[in-house]
C-alpha cells in the first residue's frame, strides 16, 4: 500500500503557503536517473553493504529528506486515497503542490490509472502544480492526455537537456534540471527556450508564480541545488 501525506497550509519558503501532499518514495520510477548513483557505463553503484547508493535526487536529503523518509516507512502520513481525499477541503483558488516528493504509484513504471484518477479528481479545480518522472511510453501518456482533456496540467521532469527535447515533443508542459550556474534563459539542443525558475532568480513564490501550474511554449529550468548540488551539476556536466 502506498503511503501518502498532507498538509493544508505548507511552510515552504520557496512554494510558498500551499497546500500539498507527498508520496512514499516506492512511487517513484525505477528509470529515474536521479534515484541512484551511477558509474561511466550507466550501472547502478552499491555501497559496501551491496545497496545501490542514493544519487543526487533533491528529496532525499535535508528537511524534506527527513520528511520523506517518515511518510515512505509509514510513520507519518496515511492510505494514498485518504490521503487524497484531503484535497477536497482546500479552498477553492488555493495552489495545490502535489507531490513535493515521490511520484505516482505504479507497477514496473506503468502508472496505476485509478490512483492518478482520484488525484486528479480531488485536485481540480484548483490551481496545482505537478512533476512527474515517469517514461514516456503509451500507458502513461494516455492517462495524462485523460487528465489533460479536464484541464490538468502534468508537467514531465526531464533528466537532461536530450531528454527534455524527446519529452517536450509529446506536447505535455517539461521541466529540466539544469547546473547551478545556468543563465536565466538557455536553449536545449534542438532550440527549445528554457527560462530558470523565477523563484531561483528573483523574489517570487510559487503561489505567486504559477509557470508550471499552466501549459507553456517553453521549458522551466530548475538549478541544481541544496547538500548535493556539486554531485548533481556533475552529473548534468556529463
Amino acid at each position: 500500500m502506498t503511503n501518502a501525506h498532507f498538509i493544508g497550509v505548507s511552510g515552504n519558503s520557496k512554494t510558498g503557503p500551499v497546500a500539498g501532499t507527498t508520496t512514499g518514495d516506492d512511487t517513484c520510477p525505477p528509470t529515474c536517473a536521479l534515484r541512484y548513483r551511477r558509474d561511466t557505463n550507466g550501472e547502478v553503484e552499491l555501497d559496501k553493504n551491496g545497496n545501490p547508493r542514493q544519487g543526487p535526487c533533491f528529496a532525499k536529503w535535508g528537511h524534506i529528506g527527513l520528511h520523506w523518509n517518515q511518510v515512505s516507512s509509514g510513520k507519518r502520513g496515511g492510505d494514498f486515497w485518504e490521503t487524497h481525499d484531503k484535497l477536497r477541503t482546500v479552498p477553492r483558488g488555493r495552489m495545490i503542490r502535489l507531490k513535493f516528493a515521490g511520484d505516482d504509484p505504479h507497477i514496473n513504471g506503468n502508472i496505476l490509472e485509478s490512483e492518478y484518477k482520484h488525484k486528479v479528481e480531488c485536485t481540480l479545480p484548483n490551481p496545482h502544480i505537478d512533476y512527474t518522472h515517469h517514461a514516456i511510453n503509451e500507458h502513461n501518456l494516455a492517462i495524462w492526455a485523460q487528465s489533460k482533456a479536464l484541464g490538468f496540467v502534468q508537467n514531465l521532469s526531464a533528466d537532461n537537456l536530450i531528454d527534455a527535447d524527446l519529452k517536450f515533443d509529446t506536447g505535455f508542459p517539461v521541466t529540466v534540471v539544469v547546473p547551478s550556474d545556468a543563465p536565466k534563459v538557455s536553449r536545449t539542443p534542438k532550440g527549445r527556450k528554457i527560462v530558470c525558475c523565477p523563484a531561483e532568480t528573483s523574489n517570487v513564490q510559487c503561489i505567486d508564480c504559477k509557470l508550471c501550474a499552466s501549459e507553456r511554449p517553453y521549458i522551466v529550468g530548475f538549478r541544481a541545488h541544496g547538500t548535493m548540488k556539486k554531485s548533481l551539476s556533475t552529473t548534468l556536466s556529463k
